[in-house]
């Protein structure tokens, strides 16, 4: 089993990078102007973690390679693992910083969450309705 070769899998991803980026510009852009530079280059800080992180799964989720679905799993599951320990590890380095502005940062980082779960949601209503029943259908089978 290969990751999908889709188009609209891969055009939907790029998608979420793409917002998540903008989205995090936007805000810091707004965190400048209403808190000062300082303030909105903490917000980039933040959404930069969330970004680049995602970043990192979809490139290991999406690259093509061979293998059986075990494989496919394990490396879904290691993509999961790092993307989990990147962030980590970029929430360190900034808090090793020590004049971080917190609640900048965090906001920055959850604004890249949203985007990650609220695109795919908006997006849903143009795949096939596979769970509606079809009309005269009852629910109980055929």
């Amino acid at each position: 089993m290969t990751p999908p070769r889709d188009p609209d899998t891969h055009r939907l991803a790029r998608r979420i990078l793409t917002w998540q980026a903008l989205t995090s510009v936007g805000l810091a852009s707004i965190g400048a102007a209403a808190f000062g530079t300082r303030a909105g280059l903490w917000v980039l800080a933040g959404g930069a973690i969330g970004t680049v992180a995602n970043l990192y799964m979809t490139l290991a989720a999406l690259r093509s390679v061979g293998g059986n679905a075990g494989l496919a799993l394990r490396r879904l599951f290691t993509g999961q693992f790092v993307k989990v320990g990147l962030t980590v590890l970029l929430f360190v380095v900034v808090a090793r910083r020590g004049d971080a502005i917190w609640p900048a940062v965090i906001v920055g980082y959850v604004a890249t969450l949203v985007v990650f779960w609220a695109l795919p949601a908006l997006a849903a209503p143009k795949l096939p309705p596979r769970s509606r029943p079809r009309p005269g259908d009852d629910g109980r089978g055929a």
